[in-house]
């Protein structure tokens, strides 16, 4: 074995100890076993949403019944504010789907005689006041998605199969216009579009097998096709993207079994490419399901896999900085297990839901502590530096630190790949060659003394 190292600190739990979680912690979670599960997946929950006010935050949940809303403010007492049951219900009802603007939440439902539900949150924690409730502009759809910017809501699958939507008076909403049926190239070109992110005008549309396309809806009624990637390795089913906050980033996850995630580089439109595929490495059959970036991380709900998340400050060297199991289902051919994702809430805990568990509410604060912030000195006990390091790092005791310690290193499925004993007198500076092999990647420097142990988060540059 070889030695490696440099630092940060974190703590974690340790898939090593046999728990299936590292650096996410759980809060809350809910799951009420008297609501009905489908007759197609066993499915009892489907997406989930955030919405904050003020100091307040909010969870919101989808089931067969309806929409669930919970209190999140005080985790400590986590509580279902409201309620409001779906037009339809029952065990059919697969999908519902939720997009929050301008203090109203909009929420659809995919199966049987749907409507478009639009709630006002201003109540809230009071109650939850539904203001529409109508199948005027469509039934059903699979998602919906709202470009805040220009408030735009983008009707995706279902009935229309692809609609752009005013919101310009939020409870009462308009069509502007149904491509299929007012753009002559659409259904020839884009065709049906299953999921997409929008960001002021410019539409990422996740269009099934036919791959990915961009389109500009600046001029709402006369879209503008940017560019597309229709041919792309490990191409499956086009099911979910989302758009990294610089812009330059899109991740995309193909909807089947074993497929990788895409991390597209969208600088030029007219030439998206690859910069490279990621995974969680579980099983031959995890999938990945919805997800969504929150700065340089990639949150992700991973069907059976549970929940991932992704540093992605150095694209082309992603590496796995937490996860959280949140399914007891088998790997088999089936499509269960975390369905959504939403880590957009001020106060940094993220909201997954779980298609047969319920809502989970946690704390990723060991994972999400960006590289930038790792300073030096910033542990009481250690200083360990240069953050991030390539082939050399050192280690100082601080605060009087001294003695025999055990220093291992752990990769991210917390496997022990180098250990090492070393002795520190106070204030003195022990160097380590960490030499060429290890890749790029964030990993675990764990030291021990017998008496205390203490976890530093390490990235190893190139």
């Amino acid at each position: 074995m070889r030695t490696l190292f440099t630092s940060g600190f974190i703590s974690m739990a340790f898939i090593l100890f046999g728990q299936s979680s590292m650096n996410v912690d759980l809060i809350y979670n809910w799951n009420d076993t008297t609501i009905p599960s489908t007759i197609f997946h066993d499915n009892t929950y489907n997406d989930v949403w955030g919405y904050a006010k003020d100091n307040e935050e909010y969870a919101i949940i989808g089931s067969t019944d309806g929409t669930h809303i919970f209190d999140v403010t005080d985790q400590q007492n986590i509580y279902m504010a409201d309620y409001v049951a779906g037009e339809i219900q029952g065990n059919q009802q697969v999908h519902r789907d939720y997009h929050e603007y301008a203090g109203y939440l909009y929420t659809v439902c995919d199966e049987g005689a749907s409507t478009l539900q639009i709630m006002d949150l201003s109540y809230l924690p009071d109650s939850v006041h539904k203001v529409y409730d109508s199948n005027a502009i469509f039934p059903t759809a699979h998602n919906i998605f709202i470009d805040t910017a220009t408030a735009k809501m983008y009707v995706l699958g279902g009935g229309l199969q692809f609609a752009v939507v005013s919101l310009a008076d939020p409870e009462n909403p308009t069509l502007i216009v149904h491509p299929p049926n007012e753009v002559p190239w659409w259904n020839s070109t884009v065709g049906y579009v299953h999921d997409a992110y929008i960001r002021n005008d410019t539409a990422y549309l996740n269009a099934e097998g036919r791959g990915l396309f961009v389109v500009d809806f600046t001029n709402t009624t006369e879209p503008v096709l940017l560019g597309s990637l229709t041919a792309y390795p490990q191409s499956g089913y086009n099911h979910s993207g989302w758009l990294n906050d610089a812009g330059d980033v899109y991740a995309l996850a193909d909807e089947n079994h074993g497929k990788d995630i895409k991390l597209l580089d969208v600088t030029d439109l007219t030439d998206i490419l690859l910069i490279d595929t990621i995974s969680t490495e579980v099983d031959p059959l995890s999938i990945p399901h919805n997800l969504l970036f929150q700065d340089e991380f990639l949150h992700v709900a991973y069907y059976h896999d549970g929940y991932y998340i992704w540093d992605t400050s150095d694209p082309a060297n992603a590496s796995i900085v937490g996860y959280y199991d949140t399914s007891t289902e088998m790997h088999v051919p089936n499509y269960r297990g975390a369905w959504g994702v939403y880590p957009h809430l001020p106060s940094g805990i993220v909201l997954v839901s779980d298609m047969q568990n319920g809502l989970f509410v946690f704390n990723v604060d060991q994972a999400v502590v960006g590289i930038e912030e790792l300073d030096p000195s910033s542990s009481s006990e250690f200083r360990i530096w240069p953050i991030p390091f390539n082939n050399e790092m050192n280690i100082q005791g601080l605060t009087g630190q001294s003695g025999k310690y055990a220093v291992n290193i752990l990769d991210i499925s917390g496997r022990i790949i180098a250990q090492e004993q070393i002795i520190l007198s106070p204030y003195s500076v022990h160097s380590i060659d960490l030499g060429t092999d290890l890749k790029a990647g964030v990993y675990l420097l764990v030291m021990d003394n017998g008496a205390q142990r203490t976890t530093h988060r390490i990235v190893k540059s190139n």
